[in-house]
């Protein structure tokens, strides 16, 4: 009798697993047609490298970062200079406008007058040792950044307003305006005494979501709030066993399906960071998040230089051996479907780009370089930095669909999707890429 009780739930099974096979194979196939439709409504724009422009300096230099600037373009440098103590902007910017392939140098006149060229030979003749390191953009302003002291913190920043396809300086005082922007999309709560729970084996509520401790010899996260059992869904050893529960230092931050917890136990010097997933009940050990981690768009997770969580609990981590990295900027395109994340390492200049997908949920291959410009258009170009200082620099030019709020992207607007709106369309389709995703996995 158990045996054919057996083999009517497998067949059972197998029946509602072909039918939910079936729909989602319906669903995928109306997914595509729904895609096609939608890029041909609204001109939707493909990432793709589209060629290399080859530049020249008048110096051997170790170029740092590019800036647009209408349909123009700064690049950034540094000289070994040696005794040489009249410096001028000449020596650190050359500007180019690009036809096609083509650069053409362009005279710096336009853009530096009197004042800014003043201001920036006395930098340089006041701070022996000051370098270009980067170019920020905030809102209508540009801030040139150079490093003056011995590390990259210690800065100062000349500031810009765009005004149409030009810039027009304002001053060389702005340091706190030209800093990196906040490194954590989230806020942490460090646990209070109230969220102790006490007994045989006690613990701390984390929002009543998950319990957490450092005693007994080992970090332990649990999903009961059991406090005569000392065993959870992860543990790992900590450096003192005799510790209290009042004695590690505990933050945390709720973001929907994830829990993500700081934690460093007694005396030890470095914090923990691990990641919770509510859904899949299990834990990832990310130090990662330490110095940089932001949201991805629509509550989709979390990134930072080294991957992404998402809210069902899956995650990716990249292998390109960058530490150190820190949010630069986000880049948000108007098609509601990308969102470019820039990180840089400050000290060397070194670029990382991510680029996530809200429909496929996914990173593309990461992007690493040394600088970066992008045109209102979506262009964007790209170089990486040779070991060695030179006068000729390779620059890839790629097309984005990161455009400008002022380019119009050509849309058929007596269309029914048109009346639905792109970024509802692509909420639609991140929810179903979803459901299909969870149909994939072979699970009972």
């Amino acid at each position: 009798m158990g045996s054919m009780n057996a083999a009517l739930a497998t067949g059972t099974y197998e029946i509602l697993r072909n039918r939910l096979r079936e729909a989602a194979t319906d669903l995928r196939g109306r997914f595509e047609q729904l895609n096609a439709a939608r890029s041909q409504v609204f001109g939707n724009i493909e990432s793709r490298l589209q060629g290399t422009v080859h530049v020249s300096t008048d110096h051997n230099c170790t170029p740092r970062d590019l800036l647009a600037i209408g349909d123009r373009m700064l690049l950034g440098y540094n000289v070994q200079f040696g005794l040489q103590t009249d410096i001028g902007v000449e020596d650190v910017f050359t500007f180019y406008r690009l036809e096609g392939d083509i650069a053409h140098t362009l005279d710096l006149s336009e853009l530096f007058d009197e004042r800014s060229r003043r201001d920036f030979s006395e930098l340089y003749r006041y701070y022996k040792n000051t370098r270009f390191l980067r170019f920020t953009t905030s809102g209508p302003n540009v801030y040139f950044v150079f490093q003056v002291g011995k590390t990259p913190s210690d800065i100062k920043a000349f500031k810009w307003v765009v005004e149409g396809d030009r810039l027009r300086y304002l001053d060389n005082r702005s340091e706190d305006e030209g800093r990196a922007p906040a490194q954590h999309g989230f806020t942490w709560k460090r646990t209070m005494r109230d969220q102790h729970r006490s007994g045989l084996h006690p613990h701390i509520s984390i929002d009543d979501l998950v319990f957490v401790e450092c005693v007994g010899g080992d970090l332990t996260i649990k999903i009961e709030d059991n406090t005569q059992d000392g065993s959870g869904v992860y543990s790992e050893p900590v450096d003192h066993r005799d510790q209290t529960l009042d004695d590690a230092e505990i933050y945390y931050c709720v973001l929907g399906q994830l829990i993500l917890l700081k934690i460093r136990p007694y005396q030890e010097r470095a914090f923990r960071h691990l990641v919770f997933s509510r859904k899949l009940s299990s834990v990832i050990r990310l130090d990662a998040i330490e110095n940089a981690c932001v949201l991805l768009p629509q509550d989709h997770g979390i990134i930072f230089p080294g991957g992404f969580v998402l809210q069902t609990g899956q995650f990716k981590l990249f292998d390109h051996g960058l530490n150190q990295l820190m949010v630069d900027q986000t880049i948000a395109a108007p098609n509601g479907e990308d969102t470019l994340y820039i990180f840089v390492d400050p000290a060397s200049g070194t670029v990382l780009h991510l680029r996530y997908n809200v429909i496929r949920q996914a990173v593309d291959t990461p992007l690493v370089c040394h600088g970066q410009a992008v045109f209102d258009d979506g262009k964007m170009i790209t170089f990486r930095a040779q070991e060695h200082p030179q006068k000729h620099h390779a620059l890839q030019i790629w097309q984005t669909p990161f455009v400008g709020p002022n380019f119009q992207v050509s849309v058929t607007t007596d269309s029914m999707l048109y009346k639905i709106g792109n970024r509802d369309l692509v909420r639609c389709m991140a929810e179903c890429q979803e459901l299909l995703g969870l149909e994939d996995k072979e699970d009972s």
